[in-house]
């Protein structure tokens, strides 16, 4: 007697229980140890069932990386919705404080966002793409910042990719193993991030 087919729900639960159980292994042991069987063996199923859900393992990790890509995305709104009524100064520190804190906290996600995104599957246009929006969103509180006369004109878009790039590098050399020292890289965040707020600030 055939098995009764799964219905929308399930299936949708099934592919989320494969994507936590990837994100686990990934944040435990790197985008090395993702794959199909290790996901499987966790789960305690056959490592052919995953692709009942996903076409293959590329595409899981790349499911994963949308979904984290999402939840920063959705993070980092609702701080940026404080800048309607709020210091638009304090809103930006904050959300620079939760990229680093991200970049801090989950490292090998954030390698594969950052410096090594062709692991994750994503081809150079996906990866500017999601670089696009990360910037976007940035300017967008950038530029209510410079209508308010709190932070000095300039072109938005050019402001934001400045100040992602400079919060960005000391996790980027420290990742690409061309800075090793953590102290090191630790008081280049203070340096860069004092450095940015100053950037923005109107002389």
């Amino acid at each position: 007697m055939p098995r009764p087919k799964k219905t929308p729900a399930q299936i949708q639960a099934t592919r989320e229980w494969i994507l936590d159980t990837a994100y686990a292994i990934l944040q435990e042991s790197g985008p090395q140890a993702l794959t199909s069987r290790a996901i499987a063996e966790r789960m305690g199923v056959a490592h052919m069932s995953l692709y009942t859900y996903f076409q293959n393992q590329a595409e899981i990790l790349r499911a994963l990386i949308e979904q984290e890509q999402t939840r920063v995305r959705a993070s980092l709104q609702a701080i940026a919705r404080r800048a309607e009524d709020g210091d638009i100064t304090c809103v930006l520190e904050e959300v620079l404080a939760f990229i680093i804190r991200y970049a801090r906290e989950n490292p090998n996600l954030y390698r594969l966002a950052w410096v090594t995104p062709e692991a994750g599957g994503a081809s150079l246009e996906q990866s500017r793409q999601r670089m696009l929006g990360n910037v976007e969103q940035l300017a967008s509180l950038l530029q209510i910042g410079m209508q308010r006369g709190v932070f000095e004109p300039r072109d938005a878009f050019l402001a934001a990719g400045t100040v992602l790039g400079m919060v960005n590098m000391p996790f980027i050399l420290f990742h690409s193993g061309r800075m090793a020292d953590v102290a090191l890289r630790e008081r280049m965040v203070t340096e860069v991030c004092s450095a940015a707020m100053g950037y923005l600030r109107k002389k």
